[in-house]
């Protein structure tokens, strides 16, 4: 997996904490609401005691928070050859913090801040040194800069970042606003909030940047897209946090504190650093908006901004234990299309989903096998056989496009989607980009494709596809599968899943236990069974709604070197699996037909509906059951076209037939 490099540009400064004694300060609060720090002049108030944090301030704390939780991480600085300059620079070596961009000024102070805390608030006394603000060039391309509070000096430093920008437009840039950045303004800062992939801050600034209604979170919002970034964050307080990718706003509430916060120093920081790492990480904005307040709330249990910030495991463990009510929620801009309603019409009997998203790959091999010619030209001709033959609509629900197939068309120019949605068949896609090894576990693998989904997904939809498939694959020994393979994959089925939803598509799961293989129906079982419990964990881990999921899966069976089991055998084994190890509330399930003969797909399914309505729909999702047949009467002859169409649709039939209950099989065989 890619780690993303960071490099983080700001000010940098070490704080000395003074801890103020609770009977020698006061705070007064005045008309306005304002409270004050107040100490009697003329006198010598002792103080508690002071602590020293080295390397602090918005973007020295995102570096370390990058580093934390598994980025590559680096920081661009100004400071002093003092003391504390050296000490700051050992410091950020220490936590993994790339220096060579810092700046050291010969012959200056590094900047030094005294922190007044009383209680869990706090008054910072602040004095920044002059220095000379120049760009220095990264050894390597930031996947990602994050610019926060600088100088007001600071001012030609921000047009050659600009340029520096101009020249690696696949660069994102996070903006979190500083105090000169506020009060230089809007109108000045036009250019690095329209270049900026995502800002962040919270809802007082939000309302004095944009001029609007500080009670109107849509209008803070819509007043921050119009700036020019794409996502923007708003953090409101006690009321919890907000996120919008411009076409909806997600709320997330605080994360609860275990115990009082000792100081907040550093919370905003770690708010905002931990959103971009998760998004350069790969993550959802959803996924992302849940991280963020757990590494926030503990940089509050801890003195100073750093000190706190967790590593990923921490905050998934954190996240494991949340409450309930801790989970995103979509406020405004939702989809208009229901996805639960589009997930039930996909599962509802008598008819199920075609799948016809082999890769290029795969569909060269079974060509090659029925002599026939590989071409974009003759899959096509291959897929509009399929999509325009007559009365399939009443037996098919959905149809999985490959990529290719997607943005193709029939012969009357019309793109295949549009085709398939006037026959009331809603069109899919297969998003995964296949498997690839798993480093260290021989034999095993995880399925690829997240990087740039969101992107693809956002495509997809405007193309009118409506569901999405991601395909994990199992192998099975009796030592295999790895937890690692596992953990591995179900956690990249997760984030596609939540991804998809985010886009307005319905995301089916499909973890496939592969059939070759030595095993017999028991272990099919027994791997099955752990395979699921992993997999819905992990979908309620990242909260993804299971009513707008589908579950695509093997039916239980022995591996291809044994002898297989009879179908009310499989029907029971499967049904048996199904029943104690998948949550009650997804839209239904599917079948693959992997490692089956068409006659044998069909036998167990109807075995399968015969055991009785279950807490799902029950219908299947064939690829190779129902195009075995059909490939080989076509033959990629055009004057076999409407022989190759009859048979397609009798095996739709026959599997359509095998969703209702009935004591005989019917099959075109």
């Amino acid at each position: 997996m890619h780690k993303p490099y960071i490099l983080a540009i700001g000010d940098i400064v070490t704080d000395a904490f003074i801890k103020l004694k609770d009977d020698e300060a006061k705070v007064e609060t005045d008309e306005q609401g304002n409270k004050h720090l107040v100490l009697p002049f003329g006198t010598k108030p002792p103080y508690d005691h002071v602590d020293i944090v080295q390397a602090v301030g918005p973007s020295p704390n995102a570096s370390v928070a990058f580093s934390r939780l598994g980025a590559h991480s680096g920081l661009m600085a100004y400071m002093g050859d003092d003391i504390p300059g050296k000490d700051m620079l050992a410091y950020l070596g220490e936590q993994n913090v790339d220096t060579s961009t810092i700046s050291v000024a010969e012959g200056m102070k590094s900047n030094y801040w005294y922190v007044l805390r009383y209680g869990a608030e706090r008054t910072i006394l602040v004095k920044n040194e002059q220095y000379d603000y120049k760009w220095q060039e990264p050894a390597q391309v930031p996947d990602w800069i994050y610019l926060s509070a600088l100088d007001g000096a600071s001012w030609e430093l921000h047009m050659e970042l600009l340029g520096y920008l101009r020249k690696h437009p696949d660069t994102k840039l996070v903006f979190q606003p500083g105090t000169f950045h506020f009060k230089w303004g809007a109108e000045k800062l036009a250019e690095i909030y329209a270049r900026s992939y995502m800002v962040c801050m919270n809802k007082e600034e939000a309302a004095d940047v944009t001029g609007r209604d500080l009670s109107n979170i849509e209008d803070l919002f819509d007043g921050l897209h119009n700036l020019g970034s794409e996502v923007v964050v708003i953090t409101d307080g006690p009321q919890g946090s907000y996120a919008s990718d411009g076409k909806k706003i997600i709320s997330i509430p605080n994360y609860p504190d275990p115990k009082p916060p000792t100081d907040r120093t550093g919370a905003g920081d770690a708010f905002a650093s931990t959103i971009t790492t998760a998004l350069a990480l790969g993550e959802s904005l959803e996924t992302a908006l849940t991280w963020a307040p757990i590494n926030s709330m503990n940089v509050c249990q801890h003195l100073g901004a750093q000190a706190g910030l967790l590593d990923k495991e921490a905050i998934l463990t954190l996240l494991g234990n949340a409450p309930d009510d801790y989970k995103p929620t979509v406020i405004a801009g939702a989809h208009d299309a229901p996805l639960e309603d589009i997930a039930r019409s996909l599962v509802e009997n008598p008819k199920g989903i075609f799948a016809a998203d082999e890769s290029g790959g795969s569909i060269n091999k079974r060509f090659i096998q029925y002599g026939i010619e590989d071409s974009e030209e003759v899959r096509r001709q291959y897929r509009q056989l399929f999509f325009t033959a007559p009365e399939v609509e009443h037996y098919l629900s959905g149809v999985i496009l490959f990529d290719e197939t997607a943005r193709q068309a029939a012969d009357n120019k019309q793109p295949f989607p549009e085709l398939l949605s006037e026959r009331g068949i809603i069109p899919g896609v297969k998003v995964d980009k296949g498997i690839v090894a798993l480093p260290g576990f021989d034999g095993e693998g995880v399925t690829s494709g997240l990087d740039g989904l969101p992107e693809r997904l956002a495509e997809y939809h405007a193309l009118g596809l409506r569901f999405a498939k991601w395909r994990a694959a199992f192998t099975v020994t009796d030592a295999l599968p790895s937890d690692a393979a596992i953990a591995a994959n179900v956690h990249a089925l997760a984030r596609y899943a939540l991804d998809c939803q985010n886009a307005g598509i319905v995301p089916i799961v499909e973890p496939e236990i592969v059939h070759e293989g030595d095993f017999s129906i028991d272990r099919a079982q027994e791997v099955t069974a752990r395979i699921l419990d992993a997999l819905f964990e992990e979908l309620a881990l990242l909260g993804v709604n299971r009513k707008a999921i589908i579950l695509k899966t093997s039916m239980v069976l022995a591996g291809s070197k044994q002898e297989q089991s009879s179908a009310e055998a499989v029907a029971k084994a499967t049904v048996s699996t199904l029943v104690h190890h998948v949550p009650h509330d997804i839209a239904g399930i599917v079948f693959l037909s992997g490692g089956q003969t068409p006659e044998q797909a069909t036998a167990n399914l109807q075995a399968i509906t015969n055991l009785g309505e279950q807490a799902w729909p029950i219908t299947f999702s064939f690829s190779r059951a129902l195009q075995e047949p059909v490939l080989e009467v076509w033959g990629g002859q055009p004057e076999n076209t409407e022989h190759a169409q009859a048979t397609f649709t009798g095996l739709a039939k026959a599997n359509s037939d095998a969703t209702v209950q009935q004591d005989t099989i019917k099959t075109i065989f």
